[in-house]
């Protein structure tokens, strides 16, 4: 869907696929990236008018066995559990989801999604590049959500795993938030990262994911989406159609009004500082105060 009037109204756009389509960002007002089940990839140049499809899992299975291969033919021996992985997620076809999608920039971002999948695009999505063995994730867990401020990037995943990027060795590490369920959803900012999941868990970071504390959010399902606000705050979305916010100091939540109910699964800020929930009963606005 797309507006052209800081949410007012919405129309239906054309998608070049049939594919459920999970996860959205526009790193500028006119480029943005979309991404959904069967590894599809979409990029839009004017706002979300028109869409044009990038990549999908018959390229990514193809490019990630070639990529292992010549690896794995030069001695890495740490290659080949990756080459068998790619193998086995792609076998029945291009099944893997991508589950969300972040730019930094109009050309650098990265994919992520089911297995382990991790792609980085340095030139707009033109070409795609693993990145699944630059990841300390050896049992090829889920890539749930993935989301950055500048250097700051931040995976959340299964176990109550965050991956957070290195920018010294230029790999994600495993970080243990002390929760064993899974993030779905994970916001970054240059003070704090949120991750949110199962049965309203939350937990905040306040020194670039280097230590941990959960969050008390009054909510008992799962909550689907994490969005920064400029003013510090954050926003979390529950499946049963709930939206909480936080305090500056993410210390309490309360909840905020929605123009109807619905099951939510993403958040997005729009221009001006709206905000608007998306779901299966398509886009609610927010009532902040």
């Amino acid at each position: 869907m797309n507006s052209d009037d800081a949410g007012a109204t919405w129309r239906q756009v054309d998608s070049p696929v049939s594919s459920d389509l999970l996860g959205v960002d526009f790193p500028t007002p006119q480029q943005g990236w979309a991404v959904g089940h069967e590894g599809v990839v979409l990029h839009s140049a004017d706002q979300g008018k028109s869409w044009v499809k990038q990549y999908d899992g018959r390229q990514a299975a193809k490019e990630l066995v070639e990529h292992y291969t010549k690896l794995a033919e030069g001695g890495d021996e740490a290659a080949l559990a990756y080459l068998d992985g790619v193998k086995l997620n792609y076998k029945d076809g291009p099944e893997q989801a991508l589950m969300d999608v972040w730019f930094a920039d109009d050309q650098r971002g990265f994919v992520a999604g089911t297995f382990g999948t991790l792609l980085g695009t340095e030139d707009g999505g033109k070409t795609w590049v693993s990145w699944m063995e630059r990841v300390d994730n050896p049992d090829f867990l889920h890539y749930l959500a993935i989301s950055g401020s500048g250097e700051q990037v931040f995976i959340a995943s299964e176990r109550g795993i965050v991956f957070r990027f290195n920018k010294g060795s230029g790999r994600f590490d495993l970080v243990e938030t002390g929760y064993s369920g899974s993030f779905f959803g994970i916001d970054v900012t240059p003070q704090a990262v949120v991750a949110a999941g199962l049965r309203g868990t939350a937990y905040k970071s306040l020194d670039q994911g280097a230590s941990w504390s959960s969050m008390q959010t009054g909510v008992k399902v799962a909550l689907s989406d994490v969005q920064a606000l400029p003013d510090s705050r954050f926003l979390l979305a529950s499946v049963d159609g709930r939206v909480i916010i936080s305090d500056a100091k993410l210390d309490a939540f309360q909840s905020v009004s929605t123009s109807r109910p619905g099951r939510f699964s993403s958040l997005a800020l729009l221009p001006g500082g709206k905000v608007v929930t998306v779901g299966y009963s398509g886009v609610r606005q927010v009532g902040l105060r």
